[in-house]
């Protein structure tokens, strides 16, 4: 066997072929390497971090949708242009295994050193590194974990391993592969004819197969590389993605924000069921003397109600901890002087009647229209008569219709829909979500930064814009409207998706 030399290496193969059929419906649309974790796409993760290890060439064997692949390339190598990236594709996807699609590459590397990784898996750029500076072959492995999906290692008494496999138990596993390799030279033929032969005689399988098979004699250079203590990743079902979200999330500490704004129904709680972990959050963020504020754009209640509700279910709440898109309704009358009519409940008008302001004015300078659970027509005549008069046309906020455990009804926004249909007058002005003025006041009475605070919600379209147009942190759960499919279309990005608001624990 050729002795191993620590030459740096320079090339490195991504198998990122596969389907992904357990991730549907997020890769519906999209192979599973192109999924994004974090900040990227996992392919992405990986080629970045080869970069960084000075790796100046990946070969990408894509199959399943590979012009998005090819596309993510590209878009990778315009960023990066020390890497040469070629993509290779597996036409029979769909009918091989990783081994066939690393067979595809053997011109590029077959008798080279190379590193070899699954373009499923997210690790951190120090993974890279030490697969490519080092000498000999390994196998990078966490000895800090035993993961029943993943390949499992067993060491020699020459501290090599002897045998690699996802059929090993706790008791005899030393280590769990995390699906990257370093090959030597030497290996790399041998690994290379080792598959040809298994496809010859119509015995394809996994490459890991391959591996463990030339690993059998013992007279082999292939040792563990211990990356226990780094981030990594293999994402296979939801359970994997939703870890490797919480992994790889760039969110700062929130204990060490001044402000974090929650969203309620959808977020802290259903209906009238506080989901789990919810009181645990908002107490450990309130004793880090962080200040809570809770959200909602609804505006048939108001903050006592709300206050109210968030106590009876283990948050203790004072009005001033209530926002609602009726404050900036009441700010905007206030300061404009002006007189309105206003389609809303009798808790929406009589909280803009504390304030001082008309809420039936005959000839109002405007027309406010909110979430009236209370609509008559009588209301919908008047208000469109006094827009077709001249009258400002006001919308408490622009949600289209409200969750409810039997169902979304109709919302603020589709009520203003129905008077702009009359009137054939668009709303002069929408408050609340996603409209950032809605915790200007809250900033700037405190001297608060967007960097000084993050809003957390279960809806991209109203929270995590907000956010976005803010400038602040995001966090989506997923316990209300928004779902992993619609965060991976959407072209807002949350600094963290979470299962629950229970995940934020990990951030505290």
């Amino acid at each position: 066997m050729t002795a191993a030399v620590s030459t740096p290496i320079g090339t490195a193969v991504v198998l990122a072929a596969g389907v992904g059929s357990r991730l549907r419906p997020v890769t519906a649309d999209q192979p599973k390497p192109c999924v994004t974790i974090g900040s990227r796409p996992i392919l992405a993760h990986q080629l970045h971090a080869y970069a960084d290890a000075g790796i100046v060439e990946v070969v990408v064997v894509a199959g399943y949708l590979a012009d998005d692949v090819r596309e993510l390339c590209s878009a990778v190598a315009a960023e990066r242009p020390e890497l040469e990236i070629t993509v290779i594709e597996n036409e029979d996807y769909d009918t091989t295994n990783n081994m066939y699609s690393l067979s595809l590459a053997r011109e590029a590397v077959d008798g080279e050193a190379f590193c070899l990784s699954n373009g499923d898996v997210v690790f951190d750029p120090r993974v890279a590194a030490e697969l490519a500076t080092g000498s000999g072959s390994a196998i990078a492995c966490d000895t800090d974990t035993y993961d029943e999906e993943s390949m499992k290692l067993t060491l020699d008494s020459r501290n090599r391993v002897e045998h690699l496999s996802k059929d090993v138990d706790a008791a005899e596993a030393d280590a769990t592969s995390i699906d990257a390799y370093r090959f030597s030279a030497d290996f790399s033929t041998r690994l290379f004819e080792e598959i040809e032969e298994r496809l010859a005689a119509d015995t394809g399988d996994w490459t890991e197969v391959a591996i463990d098979a030339l690993l059998a004699p013992g007279d082999h250079d292939v040792e563990p590389l211990d990356i226990a203590g780094a981030r990594w990743v293999e994402v296979d079902d939801f359970d994997d993605l939703h870890r490797a979200d919480r992994v790889f999330s760039p969110l700062s500490a929130l204990r060490e924000k001044g402000a974090v704004f929650f969203d309620l129904d959808g977020t802290l709680y259903l209906g009238d069921d506080l989901l789990s972990g919810a009181d645990g959050v908002v107490g450990s963020l309130r004793e880090a003397g962080v200040d809570v504020y809770f959200l909602s754009n609804n505006s048939s209640g108001w903050k006592t109600a709300y206050a109210e509700k968030l106590g009876s279910l283990g948050i203790p709440a004072d009005e001033a901890d209530i926002v609602l898109s009726t404050d900036g309704v009441i700010e905007y009358l206030d300061e404009q002087a002006a007189s309105a009519y206003v389609v809303g409940t009798r808790a929406m008008r009589g909280a803009m009647t504390d304030a001082g302001l008309t809420v039936e004015a005959d000839e109002p300078d405007a027309v406010v229209v909110g979430f009236d659970t209370e609509l008559t027509y009588e209301k919908a005549r008047r208000a469109s008569l006094a827009i077709q008069d001249g009258a400002e046309f006001l919308l408490a906020h622009p949600d289209m219709v409200c969750p409810t455990p039997d169902g979304p009804i109709p919302d603020c926004g589709s009520i203003g829909a129905f008077v702009a249909a009359a009137t054939g007058e668009e709303p002069d002005r929408v408050f609340g979500k996603p409209d950032p003025r809605m915790l200007d006041h809250v900033l700037d009475d405190h001297d608060l930064s967007p960097a000084d605070v993050a809003v957390v919600g279960d809806r991209l379209g109203t929270e995590i814009r907000l956010a976005e147009r803010l400038g602040c942190e995001s966090v989506c759960v997923l316990t209300g409207d928004a779902t992993r499919e619609a965060v991976e279309t959407s072209p807002l990005a949350p600094t963290l998706v979470a299962e629950s608001v229970a995940d934020l624990d990990d951030f505290l």
